[in-house]
């Protein structure tokens, strides 16, 4: 047994180092463009580098416009612009803080877009509840080859005397990728 475990161990180590180029003749392919004569490696041009396509996303754009300044109590409507390649699209909007923002009466919260190629604005309306910004959520489900792709978006609704402007918690910075990305460092709670 102790015999053929050697054996074992010795024809291993043999075939590893007879893979490795020793400083001698590879015996590859000359139109192996990889390697150049002196064994070292040739420098990949740039135009072959690309920067990763990141994570993929529907094939589906939505863009809103909310009509008029809102008011606690005041119906306000926003329209719904949703282009996409292919369909059918399953269109769904939705409320997480009923205290803040309500449907209207009658308001379609879901509906089926079937020919997603002609002009689709939708227009909701919603009534606010509180002063404030208030939210309604979009999401757009589109088939695709592999499954169901999903676009979602939050449409910021100002109200009443509510500040226009967004306070940027943390600090831009350019990412590698020359992307903007907010950072928040981490801070230690005593």
């Amino acid at each position: 047994m102790k015999i053929l475990r050697t054996t074992a161990i010795l024809l291993l180590a043999f075939f590893g180092f007879t893979g490795c180029d020793g400083g001698g003749s590879s015996g590859s392919d000359s139109n192996d463009n990889s390697v150049g004569s002196t064994g070292k490696a040739l420098p990949v041009p740039d135009t072959l580098t690309e920067s990763s396509p990141g994570k993929p996303g529907a094939p589906v754009d939505i863009t809103y416009e909310v009509i008029g300044n809102a008011f606690v109590g005041v119906p306000v409507a926003v329209n719904i612009k949703i282009d996409a390649a292919q369909g059918p699209l399953d269109v769904r909007y939705s409320i997480n803080d009923r205290s803040a923002l309500m449907f209207q009466d009658g308001q379609v919260e879901q509906l089926e877009i079937v020919d997603p190629g002609v002009g689709n604005v939708q227009q909701i309306t919603v009534i606010p509840q509180r002063e404030g910004r208030v939210y309604v959520n979009v999401s757009v489900e589109v088939p695709a080859d592999f499954g169901t792709m999903i676009r979602s978006i939050a449409i910021p609704i100002n109200v009443g005397n509510a500040a226009k402007e967004t306070t940027v918690n943390g600090e831009l910075k350019q990412g590698p990728d020359s992307e903007t990305v907010i950072s928040m460092p981490a801070q230690e709670a005593n």
